[in-house]
């Protein structure tokens, strides 16, 4: 079964933190993991991988950066019900729904429970073994513990 990758940028990829600058490389105006650039890459030959930020403008900037593959972005601006989460999440539904028969990974480190819990969609779909939803520490980013758990699920097709 294929794999997408629905990724955050902020609190993800760019931490809110501080962090070792020897272990960081530039992307654009901010700095990210090293490790991110192999395992992204990784990530995009086996996956297909979608923007799900608000980071929209930087995105091209990222791809070329870190030199992966992106299938382009989720557009949040369409829906807007109650707030900013609230409309990404309806995206983030709708998007699911339209992409049947595949499974799910969403990174955002704003992927709290009571968010999902709202959503008959998202929780059906985690019922279901078919998303895979990690949630950073965003002063830190992604940790290499959920890099690797999220290698693993787009692994096991």
């Amino acid at each position: 079964m294929e794999t997408v990758i629905l990724l955050d940028v902020d609190g993800v990829l760019v931490p809110f933190g501080p962090y070792p600058q020897h272990k960081m490389i530039a992307v654009g105006p901010v700095f990210v993991r090293k490790k991110l650039r192999k395992w992204l890459q990784d990530l995009s030959e086996k996956s297909e991988i979608y923007w799900a930020t608000s980071w929209q403008a930087n995105a091209k900037i990222f791809e070329h950066e870190l030199a992966f593959h992106c299938q382009g972005f989720l557009d949040f601006s369409k829906y807007h019900t109650k707030n900013y989460l609230w409309g990404k999440l309806e995206t983030i539904e709708i998007f699911c729904q339209q992409n049947v028969g595949k499974k799910f990974v969403l990174i955002d480190d704003n992927a709290n429970h009571w968010l999902l819990t709202a959503s008959s969609v998202l929780t059906e779909l985690i019922k279901e073994g078919k998303l895979l939803v990690i949630k950073p520490n965003a002063y830190v980013g992604i940790s290499d513990k959920e890099m690797k758990k999220v290698s693993e699920y787009v692994k096991n097709k």
